[in-house]
């Protein structure tokens, strides 16, 4: 079911009547209606859905004079050098951004808008997260600037060819250098100038651009397998609610993927490996569910995803319940299957003074409880998405879920912000 982008559902809500009432994390919530634009784009969701906002963006002159200067710079015809010069007038310039950043502090001193999109928006997100202890004029600062950092990335990785942090399985798919290429791109900005509108906010056009440049690339991982908690999840979430978590010693067993390097196999060596070891733990009672971690990873564009494909396996396999799994099908590295889970623990409602039990092979284990990880999390992420501490035995970690894993580094990894 469909619902506004504006509506918020809390994780605490989650809870049917009558579930155990653990402890959940009521300051987080999620968005019920879950799109591309708006996994990789959340302010610019929030800012079209907030009550006021569009008006107010508007009607605002200097507003719509950026949006008409910045389409003014699109070239009409053939221009050299090619192709940069067709990707270039796209870019958000340093003084673009500081007036979209003078707008908005402006517009937000408004009581009735810092409250329809900071406190009723941003903040219960927790998407920007990172800057909760800002002032409501910082925080919308802050999620302007890290928006048009991924704007920024997206049209420097999909249509200039730059590298991205991990170029071998997020690159771009074309010669950016090719004739070929450059009338590809020529084609997306006249397609994409043509779907001007009237009514459209300062950004719709730029969004616009960027989303198609992940269409055209193959890259719009972050929007699929949505709404995180229906598809494949709807069964287990509804049994999560049902749960007496008094039954077992942790909440969840957290298994990460291990792609494989050739094209036919579905799941790497390790991942069978730390599937069997889940599953036993399984059934031995340690914990009531699993979540299964991993997206459409290795080899470079493969068609199977990570987390199905470990699900299909617990299924047909082991035996075990599909109500008894989640997928978390977005991760595309170890630090994002960690914050990915602590997302999904606190969303699905599952209880945060409890701790869930990462499981994997002894090497893996030795790896994510390290020193280096935690900087790697730092480092790519901004964020450390939980605690993490030793587990019962050489194949585990304990680890308790922090919701500053809502927040979104798009400018970072578009595929899975």
């Amino acid at each position: 079911m469909r619902h506004s982008s504006a509506a918020l559902i809390v994780a605490a809500a989650l809870l049917a009547p009558g579930a155990i009432q653990a402890r959940t994390a009521p300051a987080v919530a999620v968005a019920a209606d879950e799109t591309l634009e708006s996994q990789v784009f959340p302010l610019l969701t929030m800012l079209r859905s907030a009550e006021g906002w569009a008006a107010a963006l508007r009607s605002d002159p200097i507003l719509r004079r950026l949006a008409a200067d910045r389409a003014q710079r699109v070239p009409a015809g053939a221009c050299t050098p090619t192709p940069r010069c067709l990707v270039d007038p796209w870019d958000w310039t340093a003084a673009d951004i500081r007036t979209v950043d003078t707008q908005l502090r402006l517009l937000i001193r408004n009581p009735d808008l810092a409250r329809a999109l900071a406190t009723r928006l941003i903040r219960p997100s927790g998407k920007f997260g990172r800057y909760a202890a800002l002032s409501d004029a910082d925080l919308v600062a802050a999620a302007w600037a890290s928006t048009a950092a991924a704007l920024n990335h997206i049209i420097a990785v999909y249509a200039k060819g730059e590298p991205p942090l991990y170029p071998k399985i997020d690159a771009i798919i074309f010669n950016a250098a090719s004739p070929e290429f450059a009338e590809a791109l020529s084609a997306h900005g006249a397609a994409i100038m043509a779907q001007q509108r009237a009514n459209d906010l300062f950004f719709d056009t730029s969004q616009r651009y960027a989303v198609g440049l992940l269409r055209m690339n193959e890259r719009t991982d972050a929007g699929r397998y949505l709404p995180v908690l229906g598809g494949e999840n709807e069964s287990a979430t509804r049994r999560v609610a049902r749960t007496d978590w008094k039954a077992a010693p942790y909440t969840a067993l957290l298994v990460f993927g291990h792609g494989p390097e050739d094209p036919v196999s579905r799941t790497g060596v390790m991942g069978h490996i730390r599937l069997e070891i889940a599953a036993d733990l399984y059934k031995r009672g340690v914990a009531p569910f699993l979540i299964v971690s991993g997206g459409n990873v290795h080899p470079n564009r493969t068609p199977f995803n990570e987390a199905v494909e470990m699900k299909r396996i617990l299924i047909g396999d082991y035996g075990i319940p599909a109500d008894r799994i989640l997928i978390e099908p977005h991760a595309r590295h170890t630090t994002t299957n960690l914050r990915n889970c602590a997302r999904l623990l606190i969303a699905a409602g599952f209880p945060v003074d409890r701790e869930a039990l990462v499981v994997s092979d002894p090497r893996t284990i030795d790896y994510i409880g390290s020193d280096v990880m935690a900087q790697r999390n730092l480092r790519e992420m901004g964020v450390q998405p939980g605690k993490l501490v030793p587990g019962p035995d050489r194949f585990s970690l304990r680890f308790t879920p922090d919701p500053i894993a809502f927040q979104v580094e798009a400018a970072g990894d578009p595929l899975d912000p």
